[in-house]
């Protein structure tokens, strides 16, 4: 018990000593970084709604700027964001394209993806109106080309 209490007495001295000997040493640096002057610099000022901006029911804002650029404001928890509204181009994402192929009583439909063809099959009598569609417009389409090959 007596040998653990010197060690613990020990081990604090030395403990003091090496604080003592660091805050000395630290002090005249401390003192030289108040002599050099940091600059100043300006926060950002905060993004604000403009006060003409017009109000929308899902919380947005919309505003037009003087060179013609439409912004779109939006309040979040995290403050005010601004995007510039981009024109939504109507070929922007194309419809996939779907290939039917008559087989009798069905109808095989293919259509291309990322990882290859995605192939299905259908009764006549199951079909939606989008695939009955399909498939008379490949039809029509077969019929009238002179190259067209009967499968």
């Amino acid at each position: 018990m007596t040998k653990a209490l010197v060690v613990l007495m020990m081990t604090a001295a030395a403990l003091a000593a090496q604080a003592t000997a660091s805050s000395g040493a630290a002090a005249p640096q401390a003192a030289k970084k108040p002599a050099t002057a940091k600059k100043a610099t300006m926060a950002p000022q905060p993004l604000t709604i403009p006060k003409d901006a017009v109000a929308n029911p899902d919380g947005t804002y919309y505003w037009k700027d003087k060179q013609g650029k439409t912004w779109v404001f939006v309040k979040t928890p995290f403050g005010v964001m601004k995007n510039e509204l981009a024109p939504v181009s109507a070929s922007s994402a194309p419809a996939p394209v779907v290939t039917a192929f008559d087989e009798g009583d069905k109808v095989r439909f293919e259509r291309p993806s990322p990882f290859g063809p995605i192939k299905y099959e259908k009764n006549k009598t199951e079909l939606t109106d989008e695939e009955r569609s399909i498939l008379n417009n490949q039809t029509a389409s077969a019929s009238s080309s002179p190259n067209a090959k009967p499968e």
